[in-house]
C-alpha cells in the first residue's frame, strides 16, 4: 500500500484515507461522516497527486456514510480524475445516497462486495471480466 493521506484538515478526525494498491487507488470514507464539497476537492487534488503518470482506477469505500452535500455530488458527476469509479457500500442504502454516481463522466457502479468491485476495476487495466 502507498501513502495515506487524509481531508478537511481543519476537522479534527480524518474525513478518509487514501491508499495505493498499485493497479488502482482506494479511498475509504469515515463511517458516519458527511461528505462536503471541501472533502471532495480535497479527495480529488490527493487522486491526481498520487497519479503522476495519468488517470487510475478509483475504489471508493463509503461505509455507512451519513451524506453527501450537493456540491460534492457536482464534483464527483463532473469529474474527470479517474478511469472507472467503484463504489462500495454496506447496503441498499448507500446505493441510494450513491446512485447520482451513474450520471458522473467517469464510468461508475455500485457494489456491496469489495471483491467485485475490484474485478470490475481490473477489467479496465486487463480487459478481463
Amino acid at each position: 500500500m502507498g501513502e495515506i493521506v487524509t481531508g478537511s484538515e481543519q476537522r479534527l478526525l480524518p474525513r478518509y484515507s487514501l491508499s495505493d494498491d498499485g493497479e488502482f487507488l482506494c479511498v475509504q470514507c469515515t463511517p458516519g461522516v458527511r461528505i462536503e464539497g471541501d472533502d471532495m476537492r480535497s479527495k480529488i487534488a490527493a487522486v491526481l497527486a498520487m497519479s503522476p503518470k495519468g488517470k487510475r482506477p478509483l475504489l471508493v469505500d463509503i461505509g455507512p456514510l451519513e451524506r453527501i452535500a450537493p456540491e460534492a455530488k457536482q464534483l464527483v458527476i463532473h469529474g474527470t480524475y479517474s478511469t472507472r469509479i467503484a463504489v462500495v457500500g454496506a447496503d441498499d442504502v448507500g446505493r441510494v445516497i450513491s446512485a447520482f454516481t451513474y450520471r458522473s463522466a467517469t464510468p461508475s457502479r455500485y457494489f456491496t462486495q469489495e471483491s467485485d468491485a475490484i474485478a470490475w476495476l481490473l477489467e479496465d487495466i486487463y480487459g478481463r471480466n
